[in-house]
């Protein structure tokens, strides 16, 4: 009764709420083969949109202050730093990126490098013969089978073979995500080797053989070159924004050289009419007020010729303090990488022991449980209730069916009678609200 009124909450919140209010309007559609009740699935290759439950982190290069982990809510919305709320929804990582960089363009950053990442996707809920039914979160890869493992696998708590079958696809959970974790980390320590090295190019390791799905491999490639490109274009705009002073101040230099030479010729000149106003005093032929005058002229010529002095020395040092903080600024960007570096050589380190360990766990798991051979194994029918757009879709799901952010897993009965593990007094069906028929074993295109 527990697990009845959970999936009639969740079915209501989806917008299922006519169903169960006249559950023989849809009578018809028990008798119709599952392939003909189930929209076609969308491809894996579909770009992931945003929508109200994403948790993101957005961040500026260069500007710390301006990071931040907003929640989209329920109107799409999101409020960053600065510039406030702006709609989020139905945008893909990169749409976000670009939104976000034109409002900071718009009179508060310069050039704005902006990076979105989604650091935490709206819950998935599994309802059904699971033993622990509810809300889970989601992760990038997420299966049907990782999910039914969540929810602590397939029977009841006092099944041992139940038990096994969790343990099983925990194991198996585990062992993929070390394996996802080991080819994104080689594949960043791939792109950090290119920026130490100062490449132009990213030499990528070869995953074909992992068991990274070829889409996401892909993206993981994709954001790799995006942000080695990111990085060089930024490093170069602030290199290039400091060495474009350097020619104005060599111009300036050159120009004060000028005029201290204009000045040294005054000072000759001006040295001459001292001595022959020395001898014509001596004569008596002018005052000495007018020789005084001729002298305070001299010395004015002499300051001026220091000052300019001054001032080239002056631009000189600023030269060399630019040429300073140009090598300052590549150290920063190369000590930064290898620390990144470190930390990705740490990584690795760590799972060459945790991967091995969980494929030897994973190993001994299905041997207890029997399931070395594929004649052995045995799935459940599952239905994934998905919403899209303004509509929710059933799609019938095997083991592999790769989980969205949102979607509801209902797992039915057991196709193989000796793992069934609910009883005959608590048939499948009282676990599905009336009226809704749960498809059985489909296959999914990106099995």
């Amino acid at each position: 009764m527990k697990r009845l009124t959970l999936l009639r909450c969740v079915l209501i919140a989806f917008g299922l709420a006519p169903i169960l209010a006249n559950p023989a309007a849809f009578a018809a559609d028990k008798a119709a083969p599952a392939q003909a009740a189930l929209p076609a699935v969308k491809p894996a290759a579909d770009v992931y949109r945003l929508a109200p439950g994403d948790r993101i982190n957005v961040a500026v290069f260069g500007y710390p202050d301006f990071t931040s982990q907003p929640t989209i809510d329920q109107s799409g919305q999101v409020r960053l730093p600065i510039i406030g709320e702006i709609h989020a929804a139905s945008l893909t990582v990169d749409e976000l990126e670009r939104r976000v960089a034109h409002e900071l363009a718009n009179g508060y950053v310069n050039h704005p490098v902006v990076t979105v990442t989604i650091t935490e996707y709206r819950p998935i809920y599994v309802l059904g013969l699971v033993r622990r039914p509810g809300v889970f979160p989601y992760r990038q890869g997420l299966s049907v089978l990782s999910a039914i493992a969540a929810a602590g696998g397939i029977g009841t708590a006092e099944s041992v073979r139940g038990t096994l079958s969790a343990d099983v696809l925990q194991a198996e959970e585990r062992v993929h995500q070390l394996e996802i974790q080991r080819a994104t980390t080689r594949i960043r320590r791939a792109r950090l080797n290119a920026q130490l090295n100062g490449k132009q190019t990213v030499d990528f390791p070869d995953l074909s053989e992992s068991s990274l799905d070829p889409v996401q491999f892909a993206q993981l490639i994709e954001n790799e070159k995006r942000a080695f490109q990111s990085e060089r274009d930024a490093e170069k705009q602030e290199a290039d924004s400091l060495q474009s002073q350097i020619p104005s101040l060599r111009a300036e230099i050159a120009s004060l050289k000028d005029q201290q030479k204009l000045e040294q010729q005054q000072r000759d000149l001006n040295h001459q009419l001292v001595a022959s106003y020395e001898k014509m005093m001596g004569n008596g032929l002018i005052r000495k007020p007018n020789y005084i005058e001729v002298k305070r002229e001299e010395a004015r010529i002499d300051e001026n010729i220091e000052r300019l002095r001054s001032s080239v020395l002056r631009a000189d040092q600023a030269i060399g303090d630019t040429q300073f903080r140009i090598e300052q600024l590549h150290d920063t960007y190369r000590r930064r990488v290898i620390t990144e570096l470190q930390q990705t050589d740490q990584t690795l380190l760590g799972l060459s022991v945790s991967l091995p360990a969980a494929q030897r766990l994973r190993a001994e798991r299905m041997r207890q449980l029997g399931l070395l051979t594929a004649n052995e194994a045995a799935e459940p029918s599952v239905t994934v209730v998905r919403a899209s757009g303004k509509t929710v879709v059933k799609l019938a799901a095997a083991g592999a069916f790769k989980i969205e952010p949102g979607d509801v897993v209902e797992v039915g009965p057991l196709t193989a009678p000796t793992l069934a593990t609910a009883s005959a007094a608590e048939p499948a069906n009282q676990l599905a609200a009336p009226g809704i028929p749960v498809a059985r074993g489909g296959k999914h295109d990106n099995d």
